[in-house]
């Protein structure tokens, strides 16, 4: 990986970078299942490329999932917060 290793037990449950960790991770297994695939395909190995395809897809799913709720994690701390830095957005609504 070309970046900083993120690793999902330095977080928190509930914090959003624990999502981004696993999200990393399962990426990280994803490409290693890529080159992988390209082994078995050059040994003509298909019961183990058909294997590893499908690992790789269950991870990308999982990683797709993830994705899915970081972003409503992410948008609910985002309203969450709104108001709380327009003080003045209660009088604004009641104008």
């Amino acid at each position: 990986m070309s970046g900083p290793c993120l690793n999902p037990d330095d977080f928190e449950f509930g914090d959003p970078n624990k999502l981004r960790a696993h999200i990393a991770e399962l990426m990280a297994l994803v490409s290693m299942r890529a080159d992988m695939v390209s082994d078995y395909a050059v040994l003509r190995d298909d019961a183990g490329l058909r294997y590893t395809m499908k690992c790789a897809a269950a991870e990308f799913r999982a990683a797709l999932n993830l994705l899915g709720d970081l972003t409503e994690q992410t948008e609910r701390e985002r309203r969450q917060a709104a108001p709380a830095s327009h003080p003045h957005s209660n009088l604004e609504a009641r104008l």
